[in-house]
Order: C-alpha cells, then structure tokens, then sequence
C-alpha cells in the first residue's frame, strides 16, 4: 500500500479529533470529545486521552502548528482538573459542554488510565513548565490505594466505583465494582503505578490478574474471557512493546500479534456463514452494529462460541497495523473500495455483508483514536516516542522487569523528562 494513503488516512483521523473536541476557551468542559458522533452533546474522558495524543501527531506531522497544539494540551489539562472524579478517577461520561457528570455514570479506572495516557504523552512531547506542572496535579491526586483489594489471595484493582443506587453498572450495592482479575485492556495502568505511586504493590497487581492460554487451530496465545480483539491493541496504542518481554517471558506485543493472526483465521473459517469475511476483513471486536453497540469475540474464549452476527469493525483491522501490517493492509486496501464506508473523517465504525449490507454512519471516538494512533504507531511512532520516554513510563517498566531483548525493533529514546 501507497505510504501516502496511510498518511491520508492519519490525517483524516488527527481532523476527525479537531471536529469533534470542544475548543471552546470559555467552556468548561474545554478538551472534552464527543463518545460517537450521533450524540454530540455527551463525552467520553477515554476518547480525550486519543485528543491528547493525536497532537503529537498533528504537530510532527505539520497538520497543526506547534504553539496551537500546545495551548490545546495546557487548556485541556487545567479542564480535566476540574471535572467531576472520585479521589482522581473521572466519571466515564461527562457534559460536552460544562464537564458535569452524566447522570449516574460510573468512575472508571480504564477511562481514566486511557485519558492519562494522552496527559503522559504531552507532558513528555511538550515538556513545558506549565504542562509539568497541571500533569503533577493529575498524577498526584489519583489514589490507587482506594482501589487495591485482595481478592482469592492476590491484589487486584476494582474495575470502577459507582456511589449512586442503580447507577451504571451497579447491581445492587452501590461502591466499587468488579475487578481486573483477567488479562484485558488494563496493561497500561501497572506501568502508570509502578512508576509513579507504590512500586511493589504495582508489581503485585501486576503478576495478580490471570493469565489463560487458549488455541485455536495451532496459535496459542493468553486470551481474554470474551477475546474482544480490541483489549490486545489498546495498550499497544501508547506503549511499544516490541521485542519487550516481562520476567515470566511474555511479550505482551507478540501475543497480540497471535490473537490477531487467531482472528483472522477464525473469520476465514466461518466465511461461509458470513459473507463479510469471504475476503480479507477479519477481527471481532466491539463497534457499532445494525443492532446497535455490540461486543464481538473471537475463539477461544470462556464460553467457546464465536460472538458475531458478521460486523467487521473498521478499527480493528487498521488497530493490528504494526503487529499484523501484512493482514491490515489487504484489509484497508479492501475496505477503500466500499464507498459506502467512506465519510469525511475516513471509515465510519465498522460494516456487515452477510445479509442485507449494512454500514455504519457513525464514528465512535476511541475507535478512531485507536486507529490513527496504530496508523501513526506503523508509519512513525511520535506517539510511541514521546509516551515510552517520559520518566513514569521509564520506571514503571523497570519497576516491572519489562526488558527489551536484543534485536527488537522498540524506538531508541530514552531521554526522560523530568
């Protein structure tokens, strides 16, 4: 594939964030992004950690000028200070407008750790004064502790808290819930702890979650219960694990590249019964549907079903770019020649072929963050340069004995920021 029409593509996605982020300096919910487009008014804090770091890549990139994109970050940062959180952790869902909570939405530890993600990544890609400064306050304040619970004899993190009777995702008691007992999109948050909180609580959290290897045909890898394709490829959105393997030997980036090649087998093998995977679609993640937001997995998983009515999420294949870029690049070369799928931003979310062909007409913005930020990630790594150089990320991997093995393909940086 033509390197310009990835580029294109990139652009379109650091445009997509400029359309939808409220850049309106006298707003108080300045920064904020919209969750999808076809409700503008609500936001995800998730999808402004994807704003954050798609100015690295506006600037890098000669999409937006320098000063701009560092006045976007600074006013974004003061922005999340204020908004509505519990001892740091921010409410999933907030007023476009005033940054208000939104009605009895949870405060989530996953959100907010892909929110930091983007506050690490301009911190370090900026390294003002300023933008150190407004960083501390939000890295300060957030108290992992509360979070940390013993659960079957090992440390875990509570997934959310949620302190309103029948508020989202409470079933019964309000206050914590669930907990990341499994390997899932989290990865990010241990790295983020260990090297800016309690170093041997982070390393026990760490080695606590399960880790269950499954195979489908002859690829074996650790799986996820639902095996979502989409908690492999969000951590690897900021943190360049490759060749990086921790001290039970797992490479967390070569086991996505598995899950994916597993994907893509899988939806060879039911091509079958649905139509859309017949050629070079493939992955089962969580996207938009014609039945609405769906959740998909692929095999193995904790029920042994395959979890699809044959949506193919846009994302998903442009998210396994630096892992699988052979696989990614027939698909992406494909999905251009399906008109139907093409917005002003790009690809809308994700398409079905099986029966009646249905396309989405809507972008749901952490799935386009992943995209360009996996784009950019195969293309040039600013993202990846600027996130693995600041100094939490530098520590956090050492406190977790994350060591790259000679002859990996990680960028050279090392230079932290204070």
């Amino acid at each position: 594939m033509d390197k310009k029409r990835l580029e294109q593509h990139q652009k379109l996605g650091f445009e997509y964030y400029m359309a939808y982020t409220n850049l309106n300096p006298e707003s108080q919910g300045f920064g904020l992004v919209v969750d999808h487009t076809l409700r503008p008014n609500v936001a995800s804090i998730a999808a402004t950690g994807f704003m954050l770091s798609s100015l690295v890549i506006g600037v890098n990139n000669h999409y937006i000028d320098y000063d701009k994109a560092k006045e976007i970050a600074e006013r974004t940062l003061q922005s999340m200070i204020n908004l509505p959180h519990e001892r740091g952790w921010i409410a999933h869902f907030l007023d476009m407008n005033t940054g208000a909570r939104l009605g009895k939405t949870e405060y989530s530890t996953i959100d907010t750790a892909l929110a930091y993600c983007g506050v690490i990544t301009v911190d370090s890609f900026f390294n003002d004064d300023k933008i150190h400064g407004l960083t501390k306050v939000l890295i300060d304040r957030l108290d992992w502790t509360w979070l940390v619970h013993e659960h079957e004899g090992v440390k875990r993190f509570y997934m959310a808290y949620n302190p309103d009777r029948e508020g989202d995702y409470v079933s019964g008691k309000p206050g914590f819930i669930h907990h990341w007992g499994m390997f899932a999109e989290q990865l990010m948050m241990y790295v983020i702890m260990a090297g800016s909180h309690d170093a041997q609580t982070a390393k026990e959290l760490y080695q606590g979650f399960k880790r269950e290897k499954g195979t489908y045909k002859d690829i074996s890898y650790i799986y996820s219960p639902g095996n979502s394709l989409f908690v492999y490829q969000f951590p690897l959105a900021w943190l360049d694990l490759r060749g990086v393997f921790d001290q039970n030997g797992i490479c967390w980036f070569d086991n996505a590249e598995k899950a994916t090649k597993a994907h893509a087998r899988l939806s060879r093998d039911i091509k079958e019964e649905y139509k859309t995977f017949e050629g070079n679609f493939f992955g089962f993640s969580a996207s938009d549907s014609p039945k609405g937001y769906r959740v998909f997995g692929g095999l193995p998983n904790h029920d042994q079903k395959v979890r699809t009515d044959g949506t193919a999420s846009t994302f998903a294949m442009i998210g396994s770019l630096p892992m699988t870029p052979n696989l990614s690049i027939k698909a992406i070369t494909e999905m251009e020649k399906l008109p139907e799928l093409w917005g002003p931003f790009g690809f809308y979310d994700a398409f079905n072929l099986s029966d009646e062909p249905w396309f989405s007409k809507r972008y749901i913005s952490i799935n386009k963050g992943l995209e360009l930020l996996m784009i950019n990630a195969y293309l040039s790594q600013d993202v990846y340069h600027a996130f693995m150089s600041h100094r939490i990320i530098i520590k956090g991997m050492e406190v977790l004995s994350w060591i790259k093995q000679p002859g990996g393909n990680a960028p050279s940086s090392t230079k932290s920021i204070r």
